[in-house]
């Protein structure tokens, strides 16, 4: 049951990610904002978009994943 908690946070963090930055571009950093803004056809921004998430390391997307689904420091 460990483990399948672990696969489910981790895809649950893999489609907040890529649902944000594909609704949200601009809280992509500059240059992949370029890159998918620059992408007119959805399929295309969507790819830039999963090679952006593709790059991340697991502590860097989960750490990033706090940064911009965590509310506690707004309460």
């Amino acid at each position: 049951y460990r483990v399948n908690r672990m696969m489910s946070q981790a895809q649950r963090i893999v489609t907040d990610l890529f649902g944000l930055f594909l609704a949200e571009p601009d809280t992509l950093p500059p240059i992949w904002r370029e890159r998918a803004e620059a992408r007119s056809e959805p399929q295309r921004r969507a790819r830039v978009v999963c090679d952006y998430i593709a790059g991340m390391t697991d502590t860097y997307a989960i750490d990033e994943h706090r940064r911009l689904f965590n509310l506690d420091r707004w309460a």
